[in-house]
């Protein structure tokens, strides 16, 4: 119980704890801007409002997580499933600006670099050791 000393909060702030995307589509390329928290249910709407831009194979879907401020990790293997889905249609799934925060928690699961192909370790590595190139010391 709060001491009468401590404020209480008159009003609940909902863009801290939300997710909202934004979609835009220029040839084969789908970009997609995410903001807010990034969990299981957002995920799947972020699916289902993919789904009907991606028509022909071969298209490139670019989620751009310079918004985005946290990602569930328990959301990270279904993210793991969409994108193996999205291979067999020969589509291919991109991460841009996406936090070294937000790296580290995609480690977690994605041991095999998966999402961040261009990472040999995963950033959480880089920014323990101090290493930019991501090589071991």
């Amino acid at each position: 119980m709060p001491r009468e000393s401590t404020r209480q909060a008159r009003t609940a702030n909902p863009s801290c704890d939300t997710f909202d995307y934004a979609i835009k589509q220029k040839g084969g390329t789908v970009w997609v801007t995410l903001s807010g928290i990034l969990d299981r249910i957002g995920l799947e709407r972020l699916i289902a409002g993919v789904a009907p831009r991606l028509g022909a194979r071969g298209f490139r879907v670019v989620l751009e997580g310079s918004r985005l401020m946290h990602i569930d990790y328990r959301t990270i293997r279904e993210l793991l499933r969409w994108n193996r889905s999205l291979r067999t249609f020969r589509h291919q799934l991109y991460l841009a600006d996406w936090s070294d925060y937000l790296k580290a928690i995609l480690s977690m699961e994605d041991w095999d670099g998966e999402l961040n192909p261009g990472s040999r370790y995963p950033a959480a590595w880089r920014v323990l050791t101090g290493t930019s190139t991501g090589q071991r010391p």
